[in-house]
């Protein structure tokens, strides 16, 4: 790589100097030749930086050699907790490590998990001994920011499930700095060294989470002091995820939080405020130019702001942005605006230069690099009224294109409910919730949270109209350039020739995707859900969802985070069959979330009427109807030209038999090759399937039983499959250690080629042409240097 930058420094400047000194026939390229060297020079010193930071923050990762062990480590919690039903999260600053050989990263995330203790006050100097007397009563403490504690901590590197259009976990904790994430041991001793650390980081922490507990205690527990939470010390995570959906759909999502429009906001106010303050006290103007007081008055209130949001990366970035505008724009020459923005993303990237991985990021710049674009050069200014119209017109249209691309979302309410929601929400809400959670005037935290309720009705109500939301699939490179093009055209200014022609552009975007796949070819993606399974099966006109990833807890899981976005992803409106194969937290728990945003035909499965996914669709605010069918051998159905075969259960399943071997089996034939999916049968089903239908076992590829337990996969059932491929779906560093070893080994003395969700991420299996399908592993497709 830098042979090739200084290749092209090379080139570049030889060819300048050379236009320079050879004559006129060179002269009229000289400028263009050293403009390139510049640019070129720029881009190799931009790399350099990005390369140098990234080098510096990956040696500060946990090493591999270290995962999974226990160590003794003391520190600082540096963010404010979350709470939820699984325990406690704390982000976790490490002063000291007991292990000289286990260099750890500064600062790591942790989880106190919630064991079936009753909920007691405990001694600030207490300590938490694993003693057998002390079992029965023992006591979790209820950690606080600022703590100095000592414990012991098991770590993992930052790993992320990785799916097509999929969250980049991994990605995101070297963006914000978490070196490593894992539990402390809870039946190890726990030793709080100090109450409140005076460092910065640590008192910030403190002041954040004091602020957020007046605002519970004033509000209670309640959708509204969750909202003012998330706006006044930036922590979201006591939002129901129905609220959150609400917000999304209605596309007021970047408002729920400190979000550049607030803190421009709040600025915009000190600035206002100082600037009223200094022109009645003319003698300051004298001594401070009343400009230059009011823009540092305004610069210290966005700090402030920022600083009630623990400085995140996100309001970091923000903030900078702010700052570098700021700077510039109060400078006494006129600069072009397309300067102050060009220096804002410099500072930006030059202090992270992972920002780019961030939509915020582009969607802050883009919003203001298209406001100028559309607003500035007016002859005659409009009244204020008329430009705030114009300008949510302006920006809702021209982030069509940007949100489908991102989001494979088009809120249609959009305008409407940012119309309603950004002057309330900035203009009251933010500055009253700021001074009651600050000052003891609790009347203002009831103001602002009745404000806030009236709009989230509001919001409500609009989301009930008909058509409201539309899930768009990811457009095509080119579709997106010509919506873009589109898009520049129709901001042009009023009088230009057939501006409107440029919405024409847009039309790619809305066109319904097109089935790659002819009868009798199939496309199966199995997904990394992590310890679980989910696998969709696609023929030229049809789909089927085998499984859904697991829950988390209640507020997320694997269907919500994974396998909607990717249905979406793909353009998929609707599923021809559902199926659960069994009833087990990590196959099923995600296919409530996935049926309540993409319906089903039906849903074939071995549930019985007690099962959780039965409550957790009727905890649904519109459940869909839902034809329900049992999973029973010998059922039989044709798509496409591509046929499906139940194999098991049996059809009289008893109540004695586990739940894993009532799993659905399900054998999946093609002109080019077979699939088969097996859930989590083990040694028992195996042997009954080998009885029953030992013709229908020889495949292609299959999923590897119960995620590769040592139950499963024995060498008879290995031997009747004989797959070229299979594939085991299993959680990084999971702690039942599956795929167990024994169990590859067994497929790997077949001449079976091994795939794993862990190491691999997706795997995307196309049968097309001949007998051999095509395999793609996502990790490979995707690479990534964190990885």
């Amino acid at each position: 790589m830098w042979l090739c930058w200084l290749l092209a420094l090379t080139l570049a400047w030889s060819l300048a100097y050379r236009s320079a000194t050879a004559g006129a026939r060179w002269q009229a390229y000289s400028q263009l030749f050293r403009k390139l060297f510049v640019i070129l020079l720029v881009a190799a010193l931009g790399f350099a930086w990005a390369q140098l930071r990234a080098w510096h923050r990956l040696q500060a990762q946990l090493p591999a050699a270290c995962e999974h062990q226990v160590i003794t480590v003391q520190g600082v919690i540096v963010g404010v907790p979350e709470r939820d039903a699984r325990g406690q999260h704390v982000d976790f600053a490490i002063e000291r490590s007991f292990r000289a050989d286990c260099p750890l990263p500064q600062r790591v995330r942790l989880h106190l998990y919630q064991q079936s203790y009753p909920n007691r006050k405990f001694s600030p100097d207490q300590q938490f001994s694993c003693s057998p007397a002390a079992a029965s009563s023992r006591v979790l403490p209820q950690l606080q920011a600022g703590e100095r504690w000592q414990w012991q901590v098991r770590l993992k590197r930052p790993h992320a499930t990785r799916n097509p259009h999929g969250f980049d976990y991994a990605g995101w904790c070297l963006a914000n700095q978490i070196g490593a994430g894992g539990s402390i041991v809870s039946k190890a001793p726990m030793r709080r060294l100090q109450a409140l650390v005076w460092q910065p980081s640590a008192l910030i922490a403190y002041a954040r989470a004091r602020v957020g507990d007046r605002i519970e205690k004033v509000l209670g527990t309640t959708p509204q002091s969750a909202v003012l939470r998330a706006l006044v010390i930036g922590d979201d995570s006591q939002i129901a995820r129905a609220d959150w959906q609400l917000f999304v759909d209605t596309g007021v999502n970047h408002l729920v939080s400190i979000s550049g429009l607030h803190i421009t906001m709040l600025a915009s106010l000190g600035y206002l405020f100082v600037s009223w303050l200094w022109r009645l006290r003319p003698g300051w103007a004298l001594r401070i130019p009343s400009r230059l007081a009011a823009g540092s008055g305004g610069a210290l209130v966005a700090i402030a702001y920022a600083a009630l949001a623990g400085f995140s990366i996100p309001t970091q970035r923000t903030l900078f942005m702010l700052l570098t505008m700021m700077a510039m724009l109060s400078l006494k020459q006129r600069v072009p605006f397309a300067w102050v923005l060009s220096a804002a993303v410099w500072v930006v990237l030059v202090l992270d230069p992972w920002a780019v991985m961030a939509p915020g990021f582009w969607l802050s710049f883009g919003a203001v690099a298209i406001l100028a674009f559309a607003l500035s050069g007016r002859l005659r200014p409009a009244r204020w009224w008329r430009n705030a119209l114009h300008t949510q017109w302006v920006i809702t249209l021209a982030f069509v294109p940007v949100l489908i691309f991102l989001f494979n979302q088009l809120s249609l309410i959009s305008p409407l409910a940012n119309g309603l929601a950004i002057p309330v929400v900035s203009l009251a809400v933010v500055p009253l919730a700021i001074a009651g959670a600050i000052l003891p005037l609790d009347f203002l935290l009831h103001f602002a949270a009745t404000l806030w309720e009236w709009c989230a009705h509001g919001l409500y109500w609009l989301r009930q109209w008909p058509g409201a939301v539309w899930y768009l699939p990811t457009p095509s490179v080119w579709a997106w350039c010509l919506s873009m093009a589109g898009m520049l055209v129709w901001l042009l200014p009023r009088g230009w020739p057939l501006r409107w022609a440029g919405l024409l552009l847009w039309l790619p975007l809305l066109l319904p995707t097109l089935s790659v796949l002819q009868p009798g070819q199939m496309r199966v993606t199995v997904l990394d859900v992590g310890q679980g399974l989910s696998v969709l099966v696609q023929t030229a006109h049809h789909s089927m969802l085998y499984d859904a990833g697991p829950a988390y807890n209640e507020e997320s899981d694997a269907g919500q985070r994974i396998v909607l976005p990717y249905l979406r992803h793909l353009g998929v409106r609707q599923l021809d069959t559902a199926v659960i194969s069994h009833d087990d937290n990590d196959h099923s728990g995600g296919m409530a979330s996935v049926l309540a945003g993409v319906p089903a035909g039906k849903l074939l499965s071995s549930l019985t009427a007690e099962a959780d996914f039965f409550r957790q669709m009727q905890a649904l605010p519109h459940a869909p109807a839902l034809p329900l069918q049992s999973c029973r051998q010998g059922q039989q159905w044709q798509w496409d030209q591509v046929v499906f075969h139940v194999l098991a259960p049996a059809q009289a399943a008893t109540a004695e038999v586990k739940d894993n071997n009532k799993s659905c089996v399900i054998k999946v034939t093609s002109a080019h090759g077979s699939l088969l999916l097996t859930g989590d049968i083990e040694k028992e089903a195996e042997h009954w399937l080998l009885e029953t239908a030992p013709d229908q076992l020889p495949t292609t590829v299959m999923t590897i039983p119960h995620h590769g337990s040592k139950t499963s996969s024995t060498p008879a059932f290995v031997q009747g499959t004989q797959p070229a491929v299979a594939i085991a779906t299993a959680g990084y560093l999971n702690r039942f250690g599956h795929p167990k070893a024994e169990v590859l080994a067994r497929y790997e003395t077949q001449g079976t080629q091994i795939l794993r969700s862990d190491r691999d991420g997706a795997v995307l299996i196309d049968f097309l042409s001949g007998h051999k399908p095509l395999v793609r592993r996502w990790r490979q497709v995707e690479p990534r240097y964190w990885e």
